[in-house]
Parts: structure tokens; C-alpha cells; sequence
């Protein structure tokens, strides 16, 4: 029981301050995409799967971060105004395609449950 608490202790100050978010939407080529996200305003994180990214860009109008996938890279740009996140890949020559555009909401404003 100890060991259950302490680790409870350790852990619930990574995720006090934290914005849970959801979206769903399309990739390119028809997809479904699914994200769970925490957003940390206050350490300038995003977490997805585990992993945490330090935000690049994060004002009244939007978050942004990159990161990188199977060798590729991404900026992911979450829009502040109306929720919507897109996904751009950048490839090895400069160029830039959209990867996905999803619709995200705080997960517990959530339409269903």
C-alpha cells in the first residue's frame, strides 16, 4: 500500500497541471487518426504516447511542436481558436504536405462519453 501511494505522490505533479485533449479526424490518404494529448502550459510540453515535446510556439492563437516519426518530420500546429490541429509532414527536400487535420477538444468538454 506504501508503494502504491508513493508512486501516486510521484507521479500526479507531472499531470496536476496538465490539459488532457482528445481529436479525431483524417489523414491524406482517408485515414482515421485518433490523439490523446496532455498539454502542459506551464513547462511548455506536449505529451503523446509517453513521450513529451517541448512546444515551440504557444500564444493566444496556437500551439505548436514538432516531432519526428519513423524518420520523419512533423510540425503539428493546434489551433486555440477552433480546436482544429493540423499535421504537416516536412520532408528531406524542404517541402512541406499536409499529413492530417484532425478536430480536438479538451477531453472532458467531450460531446459524448
Amino acid at each position: 500500500m506504501k508503494i502504491k501511494l508513493l508512486t501516486l505522490m510521484a507521479l500526479t505533479p507531472f499531470f496536476i497541471n496538465a490539459t488532457e485533449i482528445i481529436c479525431a479526424g483524417q489523414g491524406n490518404q482517408g485515414e482515421l487518426i485518433e490523439i490523446e494529448l496532455n498539454y502542459f502550459e506551464a513547462k511548455k510540453e506536449v505529451q503523446i504516447d509517453d513521450m513529451l515535446y517541448p512546444i515551440q510556439i504557444d500564444n493566444k492563437f496556437a500551439v505548436a511542436w514538432s516531432n519526428t516519426a519513423d524518420g520523419v518530420n512533423f510540425v503539428n500546429i493546434l489551433s486555440k481558436i477552433n480546436g482544429s490541429l493540423q499535421v504537416i509532414i516536412n520532408d528531406e527536400e524542404g517541402n512541406q504536405n499536409l499529413r492530417a487535420s484532425l478536430q480536438c477538444v479538451e477531453a472532458k468538454k467531450a460531446l459524448f462519453r
